[in-house]
């Protein structure tokens, strides 16, 4: 059966089955995925994937269903669980179906330029990869990890209340983990490159971030445990902000599970941050016209200069808070349940640069990777202990590396104390979750667990 007559047909019987408003979330992508190891091609898979996701109101509540196969014995499938889960629903609140009302800005996701590229040029890129990595240096071993993917998607949303949006989009990821040896010790460092167009790869770029990203903890050793002035590296930044990230969205907020509750127009940072959530960014890989309701999407400023001014908000939140959707519902995947999730969620880069804002901190902590972000890390209190690795900071120029130390704190209490934000803007690998981004920034006497003198 055709998408078309599939939808046709479960709105009609929907409907006359008792349903009030009904709506069909539509998602087909392709996938690709190949790693290399030693030369040779060590996993490849291709994969095709489809499903329909169905959700209904009666009597005020909503119910949802899932199917991956669209034939008639589905149709009857999707309708009767829509109905039978929407009578367990005990919850008050009102749930809502868009009606498309709005103005949906234009946004390129798809580049027919990538969808052209051939399986085998792909391979060729990763097993380039490798072999370039390794060259960098005599101390370069191996290569742990050496992985090019790429996929392409289509997300319709099409309901009883006359809307029907469709976009489409693709994108291409490498990712390459190299293994340095110095001393009998091993190393490894990582990077990756996320983009659109397959000319805009530089491989050669990549495998050197890649080996100097590791070679820099060559002799890494523990500091005394204590408080330090702490510059954290723009990719860290970013992955604490997408650890807490949570802590913006409207429902943790109503429901007792964030600090920023009640703190609109509210001072909640440093009067040097602004937070930015952007739906629209040219380029960018998590961009959308329209969100997993179907409502439109926006760049919005989060918090500025320090300020709180909104929340992440989708239907049924923002009905709670009597506020307009902010274009933030989310679904990981067609099966999932509506939730709330940023696009492009970044701290504005500063005015210095970040050799000027090494300076301006002295002495310190250079912190370049963390680890347990999660298992480490309280997303309702804010509070974090993690392991990190970096560089000793002195007289405003990184000396020594420094691995085994524990990086202590709070992340409200973070947001208040950054004194410095550098101009260098990145963005991590986008998920699902979003694309989260942020310059170097400096904070001034955190915890720092290590050893005792």
């Amino acid at each position: 059966m055709s998408l078309e007559m599939f939808i046709k047909s479960l709105f009609q019987q929907g409907m006359d089955a008792g349903l009030t408003a009904c709506e069909a979330y539509y998602v087909q992508g392709e996938s690709f995925r190949v790693s290399i190891y030693e030369g040779e091609i060590d996993q490849y898979s291709v994969n095709n994937t489809r499903g329909i996701s169905f959700r209904g109101l009666i009597d005020g509540k909503m119910g949802y269903a899932y199917s991956e196969v669209l034939d008639e014995p589905a149709l009857s499938m999707l309708i009767k669980s829509v109905i039978s889960n929407a009578k367990l629903i005990e919850s008050e609140d009102s749930e809502f179906i868009y009606d498309g009302h709005g103005t949906y800005k234009e946004v390129i996701g798809f580049n027919e330029g990538l969808q052209k590229i051939e399986v085998a040029d792909k391979i060729q890129l990763a097993k380039d990869l490798e072999k370039i990595t390794l060259a960098q240096n005599d101390k370069v071993k191996g290569v742990e990890y050496c992985v090019v993917q790429s996929g392409e998607s289509i997300m319709r949303i099409v309901n009883t209340k006359g809307m029907d949006k469709q976009f489409k989009s693709n994108a291409m990821i490498a990712i390459i983990v190299p293994i340095i040896e110095d001393n009998g010790r091993m190393y490894t460092g990582e990077a990756f490159q996320a983009t659109q167009s397959f000319e805009e790869f530089d491989i050669s770029a990549l495998a050197k971030e890649a080996v100097e990203d590791g070679m820099r903890y060559i002799g890494a050793d523990s500091v005394p445990s204590g408080q330090y002035n702490i510059l954290l590296k723009n990719t860290v930044s970013a992955d604490l902000l997408d650890t807490f990230t949570g802590i913006f969205k409207a429902e943790n907020v109503q429901k007792g599970l964030s600090r920023l509750k009640g703190q609109l127009n509210q001072p909640i940072a440093s009067e040097l941050v602004s937070i930015i959530d952007d739906a629209l960014l040219e380029g960018g890989l998590a961009s959308a016209p329209f969100d997993a309701e179907g409502a439109p999407t926006a760049t919005k400023t989060v918090v500025k200069n320090g300020v709180l001014q909104t929340y992440l908000y989708n239907l049924k939140t923002a009905a709670i808070d009597g506020v307009s959707t902010t274009g933030n519902a989310a679904k990981a995947t067609f099966a999932s349940p509506v939730d709330i999730a940023p696009y492009h969620f970044y701290v504005e880069k500063g005015n210095q640069t970040f050799e000027q804002l090494m300076t301006q901190m002295g002495d310190g902590l250079y912190i370049t990777e963390l680890a347990g972000l999660h298992a480490g890390a309280n997303a309702v209190t804010g509070d974090f202990s993690l392991a990190a690795k970096g560089m000793r900071v002195e007289n405003g120029k990184c000396t020594t590396p420094v691995e085994q130390i524990t990086l202590g704190g709070n992340f409200y209490t973070l947001l208040k104390q950054i004194n410095g934000i550098a101009d260098d803007l990145h963005f991590g690998m986008p998920s699902s979750g979003g694309c989260f981004g942020s310059p170097a920034i400096c904070i001034p006497n955190m915890s720092i667990g290590g050893k005792n003198e």
